[in-house]
């Protein structure tokens, strides 16, 4: 099995308030061993004119510290077709797999704003890495109806990349905001660590453990917020699974949509039941049976 691997050193700034490297910043770690591989590859196109992420999937195994030495990230093309390809990532620190990811992207052609066709040389380059793709479990299907929570997210200039729109690894850090104001509202308990209202949080953290995204259009920076949906899929014993999307309020386009799913930990690191209040607060955004989209 053929893989490129990648040392990334990791910085304090990395982490949140609960002490290790934010899921946000895991999934731009996969991005940095992406980039190094193309750049320093026989066809770095792939990297200096553009290829788009359409689809991401992440599962977290175990966080990663910051006294645990770099993050050594192992990079493979799991598939090859004639415009599109996905790269798995497993990130290892200190022996131990702590996340496993993959994404899917194609070449794109931005001055004209349409996605292109592999090379030959850009598929011989991505099969030097071919390695076979792992299985991933399915989550529950994307509906959002009245029971959603709609709040409003205001875009910064600096998460625009080199190639004018928002990086794909922002857009996580946009899903995150989204997630914890919801959250917080369907069930004060949930206020995260450094809140001001966190007076009633529970004890413990609140830990992605999974998270599938789905790119469908660009997202453009604009002086004006973009509507943020976030709905509950389903509740578990000690995890929930949410739903969100990012719309155009203009249109009411759906340009990314993302399921996530949150786990419940207590001091020890290890899942810990929902309190029975939380569970219910929850359970009352669930999609009407029928109803959605």
């Amino acid at each position: 099995m053929a893989s490129f691997h990648a040392t990334i050193p990791l910085r304090w700034s990395d982490l949140d308030p609960q002490g290790h490297v934010n899921n946000v910043v895991v999934l731009d770690l996969a991005q940095e061993a992406r980039a190094r591989f193309m750049a320093g590859g026989s066809h770095p196109e792939l990297l200096l004119h553009g290829s788009v992420v359409v689809k991401q999937r992440s599962e977290f195994l175990r966080p990663m510290m910051l006294d645990g030495g770099p993050v050594e990230v192992e990079l493979s093309t799991t598939s090859i077709g004639a415009a599109r390809f996905i790269m798995s990532y497993r990130m290892v620190q200190r022996g131990e797999l702590c996340v496993r990811a993959a994404t899917s992207m194609c070449p794109f052609d931005f001055p004209h704003q349409r996605v292109r066709k592999l090379t030959a040389g850009e598929r011989d380059a991505l099969a030097t890495i071919s390695a076979p793709d792992d299985p991933w479990s399915p989550l529950p299907a994307m509906r959002l109806d009245e029971h959603a929570v709609e709040t409003a997210f205001q875009p910064r200039w600096s998460d625009q990349d080199r190639y004018g729109h928002v990086n794909n690894v922002r857009t996580l850090d946009w899903l995150q905001e989204a997630r914890v104001e919801a959250t917080t509202a369907m069930a004060p308990q949930m206020a995260r660590a450094g809140m001001v209202d966190a007076a009633q949080r529970l004890p413990g953290s609140w830990v992605v453990a999974r998270q599938d995204t789905e790119y469908r259009h660009q997202l453009r920076w604009q002086s004006s917020p973009y509507l943020m949906r976030t709905g509950v899929l389903r509740v578990g014993a000690s995890s929930t699974t949410l739903g969100c999307a990012i719309i155009d309020p203009d249109d009411r386009t759906a340009h990314v949509r993302a399921r996530t799913v949150l786990v419940h930990a207590g001091a020890n690191g290890r899942p810990e039941p929902l309190p029975a209040d939380v569970r219910e607060q929850l359970r009352s955004y669930l999609p009407t049976p029928g109803d959605g989209a």
